[in-house]
């Protein structure tokens, strides 16, 4: 997050975190990966058979992974190449351990830096997939390294990393997800209006700013409307909070019905609404609240309504709120229930 922007976003986007937020996580692994195995092989040496061969694979997987993090593989939130990365992850292992004999040793443990890779940007159906692939692997090398499979000494090992690579995929992909959904949850109740479900006042303020600056460098138009409902104060006392809070979110209803999909609504606070109506000047803005007016009077709802459009009636987002609010209190003093537009220079 930039230093411009300090809040959070306004939804949680579970994808664009899962990859963007952990592509540096990933490089972190894979190098990881080759230092130990480097460090292995200063200090048993490198194998009698093939060891040039050993070193050199570990180098080109590690220029493998540097140059992946140089290139931002990940910026078109790109999955199939995440998953690349631990299928190749899981092939450079099954090629050491084949190389230095070490299937049922410490080496096998290696696998658990693909699994936890997988787990935590991946998901739990694919993590388990690549255990299954894991435990194939392991089978496969046995039976390469010319040992019998079907033995109580060989399949003890195999199955045991199996059962612990399967218990540590599985609880940290669910560990994210929870995790995920405790964040979607957080970042809801931060820029949603309790009562209503609109947007709250910081989730409005946000939304419309690129809004603004869009209309600026294109100097098209925009309308800003605050609402006011008449006579919620009159409820409240004669028929209680209920029925003035039912009130309010049937107001609401009616709103978000009547919008546009371009259109941001919010609840500002108490029985007060804000929109932001894009590419729409004071004339379209009027006549289309005027429509919302005729519209809600069936419903015995009275709301004062003022406007003000950019670039008309000011240049910033906040004088042109303020204007709308100067507007919707003259529609108020002047009897509700209409709309009232700010004059031009004022």
């Amino acid at each position: 997050m930039s230093d411009h922007n300090p809040l959070p976003p306004l939804e949680w986007d579970q994808e664009g975190v899962q990859i963007q937020g952990f592509s540096a996580g990933l490089y972190q692994i894979e190098w990881l990966l080759v230092t130990v195995v480097i460090l292995y092989l200063v200090i048993m040496g490198l194998p009698s058979e093939g060891g040039l061969a050993v070193l050199a694979g570990t180098f080109v997987y590690f220029f493998f992974s540097l140059l992946a993090s140089r290139l931002r593989f990940f910026g078109e939130r790109q999955r199939w190449l995440l998953a690349l990365h631990t299928w190749a992850m899981i092939g450079f292992i099954t090629w050491f351990l084949y190389s230095t004999e070490g299937v049922t040793g410490p080496l096998a443990s290696l696998y658990l830096l693909a699994v936890v890779t997988s787990a935590l940007t991946l998901g739990v159906l694919v993590t388990m997939l690549e255990v299954a692939a894991i435990a194939a692997c392991q089978l496969l090398l046995i039976h390469l390294l010319g040992t019998d499979i079907l033995t109580t000494a060989n399949l003890a090992p195999v199955g045991t990393s199996i059962i612990a690579l399967v218990i540590v995929g599985y609880l940290t992909a669910s560990l994210v997800h929870a995790i995920h959904v405790s964040n979607r949850t957080l970042l809801k109740m931060a820029s949603r209006d309790s009562l209503t479900g609109l947007f709250n006042r910081r989730a409005f303020d946000d939304l419309v700013k690129p809004i603004h600056q869009m209309s600026r460098r294109s100097q098209r138009p925009y309308s800003v409307i605050a609402m006011d409902m008449d006579g919620l104060k009159c409820i409240n006392d004669t028929e209680g909070h209920a029925a003035g809070d039912q009130a309010i979110r049937g107001l609401s209803q009616r709103l978000m019905e009547c919008k546009r999909s371009s259109d941001v609504l919010a609840r500002y606070g108490g029985d007060e609404f804000v929109m932001l109506l894009p590419e729409t000047d004071a004339v379209g803005g009027k006549r289309m609240m005027e429509r919302f007016l005729d519209v809600v009077k069936d419903d015995k709802l009275s709301i004062s309504v003022g406007l003000a459009a950019y670039p008309e009636h000011g240049d910033s987002l906040e004088e042109l709120l303020d204007h709308a609010d100067s507007a919707m209190y003259f529609s108020k003093a002047s009897g509700g229930n209409r709309v009232s537009v700010q004059a031009a220079g004022h």
